[in-house]
């Protein structure tokens, strides 16, 4: 019941945020840099510094992490962790 309320409330609210996609380098022992790599057509990047990036785009969840993926070296990818949120417009 309440979670059927939350997913209505989040329905009416979407439309003025925009889906990002926050990837976190917690448990990462190198954070890739975004210029020398081809992350950079990933999205639209807010944050790309840091242990923790956020990204909108117009790739679905999966197709975002196995593009995201695929330009950064094997022994780092499972340290990586992504989540979707939402960004107010402004």
């Amino acid at each position: 019941m309440l979670s059927d309320t939350l997913e209505k409330v989040q329905h009416l609210f979407r439309p003025n945020f925009e889906k990002v996609y926050i990837v976190s380098f917690e448990d990462c022992p190198m954070i890739p840099e975004l210029e020398a790599t081809p992350l950079l057509k990933c999205g639209k990047w807010y944050v790309s510094t840091g242990k923790e990036w956020i990204c909108h785009s117009d790739l679905e969840l999966s197709a975002f992490e196995w593009e995201f993926l695929q330009s950064l070296d094997v022994e780092i990818r499972e340290t990586i962790h992504f989540e979707v949120n939402y960004l107010p417009f402004q």
